[in-house]
């Protein structure tokens, strides 16, 4: 799962309903079992949204990307079909 929101919306619980929303509707109608995300390791807001969500850290993925020609871990999150 990815996703962005424009920083005037932050703070307004939006991308959290969002994610439990799409989150609802995939497993209501799909086969899906299990959805990831990877935010930043250093994006609290993200990874607090998807806490918030019911996804689960799973763990850190060492030098994952580059941002700004920076090397950047990722944390990973996780939610299963129950």
């Amino acid at each position: 799962m990815g996703y962005y929101i424009g920083e005037p919306y932050w703070g307004n619980g939006y991308m959290t309903n969002a994610i439990k929303q799409v989150c609802e509707y995939v497993f209501e109608n799909t086969d899906i079992i299990r959805i990831f995300a990877e935010p930043f390791a250093h994006n609290k807001a993200s990874c607090r949204a998807l806490e918030k969500a019911g996804f689960q850290y799973e763990g850190t993925l060492r030098s994952n990307a580059v941002k700004c020609g920076s090397i950047v871990d990722m944390k990973m999150y996780a939610l299963v079909r129950e």
